[in-house]
């Protein structure tokens, strides 16, 4: 029996954040360029389901026939701004060609109302130094996070729905690529235009798609997945703590449950992300008071819920990097 670590598996994305040209359609895995760093945990599964048939007495079971399969893999991992805005891109659905110079900015947003399916892209996953990597078809990210606390590194964590794997014939694992990861101190949070700076302590962003997987996801007779779709109500979240008490105006706002804009940073200076929410109710989480740190120092905690603002969706990205292509192109 062979056994694997965590730490032995990889996954390869297209660097440049690029999707494929449709669903039934893998991408070339010369396309697939990038490798999550080392210190990226992969775990991937396969969510099957089967159908009971009954005997002829119809009281026992004679056969269970494979009615669906969909693939999973979560992965966690220390965020880059690169890596933050791949999955930004991928999971939020729009990007915009980049605009200035380099450094160039990009403009992601959400999918519009009317629109279910978002981008797919081709992925490979393997473990170091086994021949046959798997190619991933039809990757659609349906959910990440980003969480930090003072003085620690940034993690993600992220969600990938796939249709099919087979082997990455003539695949070349890229080579691994030190890049320095966040930390909390590379960060920064604005409530209401305010800097949260010298006052926070703790954040966590979370975007869930929750892709249809079920029945939905079957359009035909096959077992295979035909489409990804998000759900009707997509999830956002922040939640966040900043040093303060109950006299503080922060906790009477969350507690009333005020209506504010919050913008999330990752990373500084011409290589970063903000996660923008321009109407977000800031509710007390919890309870609203937490001891932190160790003093024990009293937090403010609260969680903001990103909401529609007249027709601006509820939450959008701006990154900015050296990255001169969009995102989201066909190869």
């Amino acid at each position: 029996m062979t056994v694997r670590r965590a730490s032995q598996s990889y996954l390869a994305i297209p660097g440049d954040g690029k999707r494929q040209v449709n669903f039934a359609t893998a991408m070339a895995v010369s396309s697939i360029t990038a490798l999550l760093p080392d210190t990226a945990k992969t775990f991937y599964r396969k969510e099957q389901t089967r159908l009971d048939v009954p005997d002829c007495t119809g009281q026992e079971l004679y056969k269970r026939i494979l009615t669906g399969e969909i693939g999973d893999i979560s992965v966690e991992f220390l965020v880059t701004p690169k890596l933050a805005t791949l999955f930004a891109a991928w999971g939020l659905g729009v990007a915009a060609a980049p605009t200035g110079t380099n450094p160039y900015t990009h403009a992601l947003s959400e999918l519009p109302l009317d629109v279910f399916q978002g981008p797919v892209f081709s992925a490979v996953f393997g473990f170091k130094g086994v021949a046959n990597p798997l190619r991933l078809r039809a990757c659609s990210v349906n959910s990440f996070s980003f969480a930090a606390r003072a003085r620690g590194q940034v993690t993600g964590r992220a969600n990938i729905k796939f249709a099919e794997a087979a082997v990455a014939a003539g695949f070349t694992v890229p080579a691994c690529v030190n890049e320095m990861p966040l930390f909390f101190g590379d960060c920064g949070l604005e409530v209401n235009s305010v800097s949260q700076a010298g006052l926070l302590r703790s954040f966590e962003l979370a975007y869930n798609l929750k892709i249809l997987t079920g029945d939905h996801a079957h359009t035909d007779e096959g077992v295979l997945a035909t489409r990804f779709e998000r759900d009707d109500r997509r999830e956002r979240r922040l939640s966040y703590a900043i040093l303060g008490d109950n006299s503080d105006q922060a906790y009477t706002d969350a507690e009333a449950g005020a209506e504010k804009s919050f913008a999330l940073t990752l990373g500084t200076g011409n290589n970063k992300i903000t996660f923008n929410a321009p109407r977000a109710q800031h509710e007390l989480d919890g309870g609203g008071l937490r001891k932190d740190g160790q003093a024990n120092e009293t937090n403010i905690a609260v969680v903001a819920t990103p909401m529609i603002d007249g027709a601006t969706l509820p939450m959008n990205a701006v990154a900015v990097n050296a990255q001169s292509t969009a995102y989201l192109l066909t190869p």
